[in-house]
């Protein structure tokens, strides 16, 4: 067969005829675009997740200047940070920075109840936009909140002569090393529930209560009481899907005792 077998001609009246593409030629083409766009979709992809965990990195921010204007407008007494476990979940208590239970949400209210809400009032701040998880009302599909915020962080008060109660903090001035203490972080969607996120402090058991997130790079974001934001990068994918969860590995472990690192001396 020989190639003007495989050209389309096109003419036009008395027009001279004039060669178009050969099959070859335009499966050729496509080819080459498909090469194109395979090399550039990992490139897309990373500047996508990029630009997710820069807008996290944003909202925490804004709600750490939130929690910092209501501790300075509070006589240095931090945001209220309560739960109870009733009906078989916990959920964050009337006067707390958030109410209620992310998972049970079927509206912003718990968002907008929280004392926190009057210094930060856009809901898109309390979401990641890493963080895919959704409820409907009213027509409409809402974001639930990704952040929580940590048990040491103005909780119930307890036995102040316990080791847990030693660490539990309710004025910042308390905090003796406040760019090393965090505040909030962006937790998993798959076991979030109220906003305290419990930690444990001791070695055994080694165990994570509630789970951060592995959502930016295979890490998290979070907020420290002097107000700045920062990254963890984990060594193993966080995974968990229910609350306490012992540590899969040694690498597991010491993010465990990275975050530990984190939390207010006694």
């Amino acid at each position: 067969m020989n190639a003007r077998a495989n050209t389309i001609v096109v003419t036009n009246g008395d027009a001279p005829s004039q060669r178009a593409f050969t099959l070859i030629e335009l499966l050729s083409v496509i080819g080459i675009i498909l090469i194109l766009a395979a090399l550039l979709f990992p490139v897309l992809c990373k500047v996508k997740a990029a630009s997710q965990s820069i807008a996290c990195i944003n909202n925490l921010r804004q709600l750490q200047t939130a929690w910092i204007m209501y501790t300075d407008d509070h006589s240095d007494t931090m945001p209220p940070n309560e739960d109870n476990f009733t009906g078989g979940n916990w959920r964050s208590l009337p006067g707390s920075w958030v109410v209620g239970n992310a998972q049970e949400d079927e509206s912003p209210t718990n968002i907008e109840s929280g004392v926190l809400f009057p210094y930060s009032r856009s809901l898109a701040v309390y979401h990641c936009p890493a963080d895919k998880s959704t409820f409907r009302a009213n027509q409409q599909l809402l974001r639930h909140r990704s952040y929580m915020l940590s048990v040491y962080i103005n909780s119930a008060p307890p036995d102040p002569n316990t080791p847990f109660g030693s660490r539990v903090k309710h004025k910042s001035s308390q905090i003796s090393n406040p760019e090393n203490v965090f505040v909030l972080l962006d937790a998993s969607e798959r076991t979030i529930n109220d906003g305290v996120f419990n930690l444990n402090y001791i070695d055994i058991p080694a165990n994570w209560y509630d789970a951060p997130s592995d959502r930016h790079n295979k890490g998290c974001n979070l907020s420290f009481v002097d107000g700045h934001v920062g990254h963890i990068k984990w060594r193993w994918p966080k995974t968990a899907k229910s609350y306490s969860t012992l540590v899969v590995n040694d690498d597991d472990l010491r993010d465990l005792r990275k975050l530990q690192k984190l939390i207010p001396e006694p």
